[in-house]
């Protein structure tokens, strides 16, 4: 048997046997899924270095007994590994990992090289690593695929990627990179991530926060918690104590959207309870004193404030995080507004932040996969955003709105919840229901809301808490810097100064003749 296959390996290689360029010397990405692994504690270190860190000798080529102890781990089934009494048929197995191979051996997680031989010692390759992979999925190897040719399956599952070339050594940076990425991938059957099997308190919370006409999301999952926007400066003790009141004082991500107040203004607040692992905007420079609090929030943690590019993705416990846009400098704050995908199992929640027409337009050209269960609105329900191209690509079954009660500009637009009703959306907003919390398990989704669940989400144009409408004489921004008056969702409101801004509700011949000019881009 052993010799079988021996002859069968060389004769792929003859053959140019393809399979995936994965981590062929560790990089930052292997370093991280390493350290991500061990925190988890799914990956042992095989020392530590002068600063007490652990060492993962990354480009050393793991054994058929390290890949096989990873597999059990990733099932959730060491302890039960390590406490089972396992007879085996092998006479070649080293003391520690008998129980391992005891365990995998009885069922049917791994085989031996001959009757009596199980060849522990000896290097992994891709291909068995990739079948070990896979049978911790729930697939199997004699119906879902060929062992041979496992990185095809793991390659449409989004576990491997990219070019592929000559057979080569597997390496521990690649067990550790295919591993982690795993975590992400649904079971096959139950829709469940991995890694929600391996947490009791596993699942996905979502909470949309009642932060006014603003915007605030605080995401739960698997034990790890990210914050996406804060509101405005004036929420910042709401952030705090809703972080508090759930014993939440570390984040693991901070994302401040674009540096607009109603979305960086509370974050702040939220920093002075959490402690952030690592924090993301759509720049790293803005004017403002609320964009500035939040740095130095960050500065006084030790956490650098990085920028992501489209495509760019990270885990949060057993969710995937795709970065979707920007995917070019945007004409205003709004349009460069970072616009994020959670996968979670079988479930996806699409953030869209304020992106406007011309973002989502670039999005949409740019193929990246939107179909989504849930969509957090663009721009609090404006008409310049959730265009018709952009809501049927997204196809969600259930929309958000991040929105103020009775606020000045008219939000949620009638065209934009006609758009929901012919689209089918059951739909969720704060201003009428308060905060919305969506929870899942990887299958499905359910919500439920502060208040109101009966409540006419899709009511008309502008209403707000009480059902009341904006007055029939015009709402109006003004720039009083510039003397320039605009509709309240022209794009140039999003660039403008706070200390410049005004609100005025009135006629526009009371504007013209106070002095003030139309903006000659929304033509109000």
């Amino acid at each position: 048997m052993r010799r079988i296959f021996c002859l069968l390996l060389a004769l792929c290689l003859c053959l140019g046997f393809t399979c995936p360029a994965l981590a062929l010397s560790p990089g930052s990405e292997a370093e991280n899924a390493a350290e991500a692994l061990y925190e988890l504690g799914l990956l042992r270190g095989t020392g530590t270095d002068a600063d007490g860190k652990p060492i993962f000798e990354l480009e050393r080529t793991p054994n058929r007994y390290e890949a096989l102890v990873m597999l059990l781990r990733l099932l959730g089934r060491e302890e039960e590994a390590l406490s089972g009494q396992w007879e085996l048929p092998f006479t070649d197995v080293a003391d520690w990992a008998r129980p391992y191979v005891g365990c995998a051996w009885a069922n049917g997680l791994t085989k031996g090289v001959s009757d009596t031989a199980f060849d522990g010692a000896a290097p992994v390759t891709a291909a068995q690593y990739l079948t070990f992979v896979l049978r911790a999925l729930g697939y199997d190897s004699e119906t879902d695929f060929n062992w041979v040719k496992a990185w095809q399956l793991t390659d449409k599952l989004g576990i491997t990627a990219g070019e592929y070339v000559a057979a080569q050594a597997f390496t521990r940076g690649d067990l550790a990179l295919v591993s982690e990425r795993a975590l992400t991938v649904p079971l096959k059957g139950t829709g469940k991530p991995l890694l929600s099997t391996l947490r009791p308190d596993g699942g996905l919370e979502v909470h949309f926060l009642d932060v006014g006409e603003a915007d605030a999301a605080l995401i739960l999952c698997d034990g790890a918690a990210m914050l996406i926007d804060g509101g405005n400066a004036e929420d910042s003790s709401l952030l705090y104590a809703y972080l508090q009141q759930r014993q939440i004082d570390t984040l693991d991500y901070v994302v401040c959207t674009h540096p607009h107040e109603d979305h960086v203004g509370g974050l702040a607040g939220a920093l002075r309870f959490a402690a952030a692992k690592r924090a993301f905007c759509s720049v790293t420079e803005a004017e403002g004193r609320p964009f500035q609090s939040f740095l130095k929030a960050l500065e006084a943690q030790g956490v650098s404030l990085e920028v992501p590019r489209a495509g760019d993705s990270f885990r949060l416990g057993g969710a995937r995080i795709t970065v979707l846009g920007p995917t070019r400098e945007g004409s205003s704050v709004n349009d460069n507004s970072l616009v994020l995908r959670l996968s979670y199992g079988n479930v996806s929640i699409l953030f869209a932040a304020d992106a406007e027409r011309a973002e989502e337009q670039d999005i949409l050209a740019g193929g990246a996969e939107l179909k989504s269960t849930v969509l957090k609105l663009g721009h609090h329900g404006s008409n310049s955003s959730t265009t018709y191209p952009f809501l049927y690509a997204v196809e969600p079954a259930f929309a958000v709105i991040s929105v103020g009660a009775d606020n000045l500009y008219g939000h949620p637009a009638e065209d934009v919840l006609s758009r929901l009703r012919d689209a089918g959306v059951t739909t969720y907003r704060t201003d009428l229901q308060g905060t919305v919390i969506c929870r899942s398990e990887g299958e499905s989704v359910s919500f439920t809301v502060e208040k109101n669940p009966e409540a006419d989400t899709l009511a008309g144009a502008g209403a707000g808490q009480n059902g009341q409408t904006l007055p029939e004489e015009g709402s109006y921004v003004l720039n009083t810097r510039t003397q320039v008056f605009h509709n309240p969702d022209c794009t140039s409101v999003g660039a403008m100064s706070e200390r410049n801004k005004e609100y005025y509700t009135g006629s526009r011949e009371e504007l013209l003749a106070q002095g003030f000019r139309p903006c000659q881009n929304c033509r109000p």
